[in-house]
């Protein structure tokens, strides 16, 4: 028997019809200040052994609960606690994202922060009371892991266990995929990351051609003006919109949403590294490489609490990250066929090999033929695979 609080919303006691040894589970709406940093770090509790996994950003998460939160102009979120003899061994949330159901028309719900002990029954008690609050909302597919967005943190890593993440990328141990698959949740789509060495073995004969294609396209390539940003956030927001809206389950992006994120990772980027390409002054392309502050997290894991914190920003501070992230890569869809986009996607990649000693790139869908061929030509090599889960919900 699993056991929830109830309370104004009217959660009730759900039971798990399972044939296994009794083991009473107790799973709380997560609530207070207290309750939320809890949540934020049940993942390091359950996984600080494992080398590889690498603990939020201190508040990153527990700061979802201030209704100043953009995500809450459009979304819902449900968090979730599951304690078993007062030891928290889960957390989950529920998500409902009217953004995403206006745009695609449709009535899919979400879970997301989804980490457990290695368990079925603490996996399957979580995920029965997301079914039950999605169903309760109307909703009839569930889709995750979304952190709390599809342009947050999503998907479970599947493939590529044994290096840490990106920033802004997820980790999880090698027993989640299968526990995944027991609780009947089923692949919708798959996201590849490619790595990035500072020495690509096609970069020369590449630059030949991107060379030629300059003269052709007219195109130049500057980097964002902090001086001017919200003009630049402006055009960010419009090429977003525009250049990814053929991704499949793409959610635009709102003004105040590129606020927060920019107030986010002020302190971290470099203004060379957020390009725009403009072919006769229109902005036509955008990319976005972000330093990869999770090597500092790395040093920094040892401490806890405000130590953590202050570490942290002193590193951000003195440091310069060695490796980066190229998260978002995408040009006009009237200029893919000119010969813009392999320009400026080699533009983006050549700055980053300039800068760094190596990166990633991610993350690309496995349906994104166009850009998964451009990355096997640019010599960038698939090193890890993260998934999209769903599954249909029985009213």
């Amino acid at each position: 028997m699993i056991l929830t609080s109830v309370d104004r919303y009217g959660w009730e006691t759900i039971r798990a019809g399972h044939e296994r040894r009794y083991l009473l589970l107790n799973i709380v709406p997560c609530e207070t200040k207290k309750q939320w940093r809890l949540f934020e770090n049940i993942p390091e509790t359950l996984h600080e052994g494992n080398r590889y996994f690498l603990p939020p950003f201190p508040g990153s998460v527990s700061r979802l609960a201030r209704r100043s939160h953009p995500f809450h102009n459009h979304g819902e979120l449900f968090p979730f606690i599951a304690y078993r003899d007062g030891r928290p061994v889960g957390r989950i949330a529920a998500i409902i994202n009217e953004t995403h159901n206006k745009y695609h028309n449709d009535q899919t719900g979400f879970f997301g922060f989804f980490d457990f002990i290695d368990d079925g029954d603490v996996a399957a008690g979580l995920l029965q009371v997301t079914e039950d609050i999605l169903t309760k909302r109307g909703r009839t597919l569930m889709r995750g892991p979304v952190n709390p967005t599809q342009n947050d943190e999503c998907g479970l890593l599947v493939e590529g266990f044994d290096s840490q993440p990106f920033v802004l990328m997820p980790y999880n141990p090698e027993y989640y995929p299968a526990r995944y698959d027991e609780l009947g949740l089923t692949k919708a789509r798959d996201l590849y990351a490619y790595y990035i060495d500072d020495e690509l073995p096609t970069m020369a004969r590449t630059e030949r051609i991107v060379e030629r294609l300059k003269k052709k396209t007219n195109i130049t390539v500057r980097g964002i003006s902090l001086k001017n940003l919200e003009k630049e956030l402006e055009i960010i927001e419009y090429l977003f919109n525009t250049t990814l809206v053929r991704e499949w389950s793409f959610m635009p992006t709102t003004k105040a949403d590129l606020e927060f994120a920019a107030r986010d990772l002020k302190a971290i980027l470099d203004p060379s590294m957020v390009l725009i390409a403009e072919v006769h002054g229109k902005p036509v392309g955008f990319s976005l490489t972000i330093p990869n502050v999770n090597e500092f997290m790395n040093d920094a894991r040892r401490s806890k609490g405000l130590l953590r914190l202050l570490r942290l920003a002193w590193y951000v501070k003195t440091r310069r990250p060695r490796t980066a992230r190229l998260a978002v890569l995408g040009v006009l869809p009237e200029f893919r066929s000119k010969g813009v986009a392999p320009v400026f996607y080699f533009e983006s990649l050549k700055r980053g090999v300039r800068n760094y000693i190596a990166g990633e790139l991610s993350w690309v869908q496995d349906i994104n033929a166009e850009a998964n061929k451009t990355a096997e030509i640019m010599g960038v090599r698939r090193y890890k695979s993260y998934r999209i889960y769903e599954k249909t919900l029985e009213s």
